[in-house]
Order: structure tokens, then C-alpha cells, then sequence
């Protein structure tokens, strides 16, 4: 394992770079540009991205297909309830176009429940649509039907698009679990876990808190023997967005938090954080269950300031066995027998 993969492995546990990036040798960084106006710039952006939303529920409650094609890119892709996938712009316009005319006076409400930027010119909004059907001879009352969405916009030419929407039903059993029940799915994560090299190591420890309604993880960074960087990470249940979500502080005043999403062995988390330079960073972490004992970790699509960098390489993680008997305190070795006289 290299030097650079042992720094970039504390995204294990939700972080982006756990040193200057210059040191992993993947990129030069640029000079810090100006702060100042960054809060005013991200302000506008997220007032132009919820404009956008409100001009497409208008377009859709209107019939207007051709407001509503004008809204994606050129190259934007659905994934609709069923699985149908369309790329295009022109495809989806179709598509709206179809609907419209079989379902005229179709209605949407769309309930933003989370927007969160990428990076300058990328953004992720997730929440609910409700579409609604006026009454018809074969249904006098109506209809409505709720489902959660999750749409990526880019910016291009200054102009925000939805470049990527897709459905997913509302899931039947949340409300009924509790927080630790919905964790449960990640409970292979306690114990104590190791990635090592001759250079550094990475050592990361997990447990439930103490009301069992979060995941706690620590880690600690040795580099050539010595202290580097050590943080916590709290993993929950969201109930309001009905996803798995953790939460990353680090030593060196760094912040982060994830969305977890899971894919058969493997869980895809999205990662933001503001590092302790001030600067944005992003990433795709997945980490993938090889069995009871070893994980493996990748990184991918991750951003520092207003730099892409590469992908990291995969590592492995393995479980520390269990410290021998002699290795434990005093304190928690059983008292000597007693021999009688």
C-alpha cells in the first residue's frame, strides 16, 4: 500500500483528504482563490436552482412541453418508477409530450427536502413529487400518487439544467423501524478494522452509542510511526430523507457528511466537507463487504476546492483480531485463583 493511499484512506470513514493533496502526488494545487464572494455566488445558485424547480412545476401543470424539455441538458437521462431509462433531451420531451396528452390535467407538487452542491458547477437536490389526477367518469374522486426523486443539475453557459432525475417508490416499512433497526444493515461495521503498510497505517474502530440509535466510529492516522490525523464519525437514520446518513469531524478542524445508499455488498456513499483550509470537497466513496473479516474501499468523482482529482486506488481493510490475554489491562484480566492451603 502507498503513502497516498494510506492519507486518502481516512475517506473510510466519510473525510476527502486527510492531508495537503499536493502530497498525494495527484495533482499541483492552484493558488487559493479569493473567498469573498463564494457564500454571495453559492447564494445564487441555489436561489437560480429552486427558481428552476418552480418554473418546472409551472411548465408541467401548465402542459407545456416544450418549457419543460427546455429545462435538461442535451444529454439528460430519466429513470422512471418502472426501470425505463431515456436519454436525451428530445426523448424526454417526447416522453412529457406522450404523458400530457394521455393524462391531460395532471398536476405536480414538488417538495425540495434536500439541496446540496458538488462543486461549482454541479448540484444534487432530492425530495418528493406528488402527482395529482383530476376526477374522471371512471374515477370521480381522483387521484394522487407520491414518489421520491433524486435529480443531478449541472451548470453550463452560466445556466443551471437537470441533467440526470431519477423516481424511486416511497418505502412501506420506515416509519414502523427504529433508528437501530434501519443501522442493523451496517452492524458488520463494529470492531476494530486495520490497513497497514510499512510507511503508515490507518486504524478504525466501531460501536453502537450508548441508546444503540447511532453508529459511532474513531480512527487514527500513524504515519512513519507517528501521529497524523484522528477523528470521529457518528452514522444515523434520517427519517425525514429515509436514508442512512454519517456526520465526520476530524483533529485538524475538518467536517464532512455522507449519504449512504446500498447496492447488494456494497454501499455507495456521497460525500461533502469543508476541509481546514475552507475549501469545498467532494467525492463517491464505496465500500464493498468481501466477508465477515475484509472490506474494500474506493473513491471516486472527488473535488478539492476547484480541482478534480483521481481516483483513488483500492485498499483493503481487515479485522484486528482480538488482543491476546496478556495483552489487556490489569484491570480487565480475571482475578489469580486461589490455592488452598
Amino acid at each position: 500500500m502507498k503513502l497516498a493511499s494510506t492519507l486518502i484512506g481516512v475517506c473510510l470513514v466519510g473525510l476527502l483528504i486527510s492531508q495537503s493533496p499536493a502530497r498525494s502526488g495527484h495533482f499541483q494545487e492552484k493558488a487559493a482563490e479569493p473567498p469573498q464572494a463564494t457564500g454571495e455566488v453559492r447564494a445564487g445558485d441555489e436561489q437560480a436552482l429552486r427558481a428552476l424547480v418552480a418554473e418546472f412545476t409551472r411548465a408541467f401543470n401548465a402542459g407545456e412541453v416544450k418549457a419543460v424539455a427546455a429545462l435538461f441538458s442535451s444529454d439528460a437521462r430519466m429513470v422512471t418508477l418502472t426501470g425505463r431509462v431515456i436519454n436525451g433531451r428530445a426523448a424526454i420531451e417526447q416522453l412529457f409530450a406522450s404523458l400530457f396528452e394521455e393524462y391531460p390535467g395532471q398536476t405536480i407538487n414538488v417538495k425540495t427536502e434536500n439541496l446540496r452542491f458538488l462543486g461549482a458547477d454541479s448540484a444534487i437536490e432530492e425530495g418528493t413529487a406528488t402527482i395529482t389526477s383530476p376526477p374522471t367518469p371512471g374515477d370521480p374522486r381522483g387521484s394522487s400518487e407520491t414518489n421520491r426523486y433524486s435529480v443531478a443539475y449541472v451548470k453550463r453557459d452560466g445556466k443551471w439544467l437537470q441533467d440526470s432525475i431519477r423516481d424511486y417508490p416511497l418505502p412501506e416499512s420506515t416509519l414502523q423501524l427504529t433508528a437501530h433497526e434501519h443501522l442493523q444493515e451496517l452492524e458488520w461495521l463494529i470492531g476494530d478494522w486495520v490497513d497497514e503498510s510499512d510507511e503508515a497505517e490507518v486504524h478504525t474502530t466501531c460501536r453502537w452509542s450508548e441508546n444503540q440509535s447511532f453508529l459511532l466510529r474513531s480512527f487514527q492516522v500513524r504515519i512513519r510511526g507517528q501521529a497524523a490525523l484522528s477523528g470521529s464519525q457518528r452514522i444515523g437514520w434520517d427519517p425525514r430523507l429515509k436514508q442512512v446518513r454519517s456526520w465526520v469531524f476530524d483533529s485538524d478542524g475538518g467536517f464532512s457528511e455522507g449519504f449512504w445508499s446500498r447496492d447488494g455488498e456494497r454501499w455507495v456513499i456521497k460525500t461533502t466537507g469543508v476541509l481546514k483550509d475552507g475549501r469545498a470537497a467532494s467525492a463517491t466513496n464505496v465500500l464493498t463487504r468481501v466477508n465477515k473479516d475484509t472490506m474494500k474501499w474506493t473513491s471516486a468523482d472527488r473535488t478539492y476546492g476547484a480541482d478534480v482529482l483521481a481516483d483513488a486506488e483500492e485498499i483493503t481493510l481487515v479485522r484486528e483480531p482480538p488482543k491476546p490475554r496478556s495483552a489487556r489491562p490489569r484491570s480487565q484480566l480475571p482475578p489469580p485463583e486461589r490455592t488452598q492451603p
